[in-house]
């Protein structure tokens, strides 16, 4: 009988860290979380066929190092099928856009400088054929110019 109140506390303790370690992707889709960091906040978001396409999220966490989180993020996305499209990391932020089909997934990595711990992370999912405008649509007006 002693044995059975441990096992009740392994058991409890490895649901407890499976719960503890984020998944992977974002809602169960093949769009990847940002590696490293914890998902904070979202809004905006549109799925269709089991896909998100669009939306926006936010994360937090330590970026010790950012080529190194960058290195991580491509891979991560390039592991599910996204291609990369473009890269730019200059200083401590790092602005990466990945394509999959008709969707576009735009990741900026925010390095804080002075608090590596609280750096930020914002994934932004659209989907490039929705966001065109249908062929004879009017253009969206210009903006008024500006006089001095």
């Amino acid at each position: 009988m002693r044995a059975l109140p441990t096992t009740i506390a392994c058991l409890a303790l490895a649901a407890a860290a499976s719960c503890a370690s984020e998944p992977e992707t974002v809602l169960q889709s093949d769009l990847p979380q940002v590696p490293g960091l914890t998902p904070r906040d979202s809004s905006g978001i549109v799925q269709a066929g089991g896909r998100i396409t669009g939306g926006q999220f936010a994360y937090k966490g330590f970026v010790e190092d950012l080529p190194q989180s960058v290195t991580a993020t491509r891979a991560r996305y390039e592991g599910a099928g996204w291609r990369l499209w473009s890269e730019t990391v200059t200083g401590a932020t790092a602005v990466l856009e990945f394509r999959k089909d008709s969707r576009s997934a735009r990741v900026e990595i925010i390095r804080n400088q002075v608090q590596p711990r609280m750096s930020t992370a914002v994934l932004k999912v659209i989907d490039r054929d929705a966001a065109a405008p249908a062929p004879g649509a009017p253009a969206a007006p210009a903006s008024p110019a500006v006089t001095p």
